[in-house]
C-alpha cells in the first residue's frame, strides 16, 4: 500500500539530484575523495599485486594531504559575517 503524503508535491528525482549536486561544496568534496582514495587503494592493491601496506601508507598520505588542505591551507571561512 502507497500512501501519499498530503501537502507535499512530488519532486522529479533528476530535479532532486540536480539540487543536491548545485549545493556540494569544495569541502564536501575533499572529504568525499578520502574514502574513494582508501578504496582505489584497496583495489590496486589487488589488482596490481601491491603490497596492502604500501598501498595503505600512499592512500593515507593522500588523505592527510587533502584534510590539511582543508582545514589548515584553505580553511572554510564565515560568509555570513561582515
Amino acid at each position: 500500500m502507497y500512501e501519499k503524503p498530503i501537502g507535499r508535491p512530488e519532486r522529479d528525482p533528476f530535479e532532486t539530484l540536480v539540487g543536491v549536486l548545485a549545493a556540494v561544496t569544495r569541502y564536501d568534496l575533499l572529504l568525499g575523495i578520502v574514502p574513494l582514495v582508501f578504496t582505489g587503494a584497496l583495489v590496486a592493491a589487488h589488482v596490481l599485486s601491491v603490497s596492502m601496506v604500501q598501498a595503505m601508507f600512499v592512500a593515507a598520505t593522500i588523505g592527510a594531504f587533502v584534510i590539511v588542505d582543508a582545514c589548515y591551507l584553505n580553511p572554510p571561512t564565515d560568509q555570513g559575517s561582515a
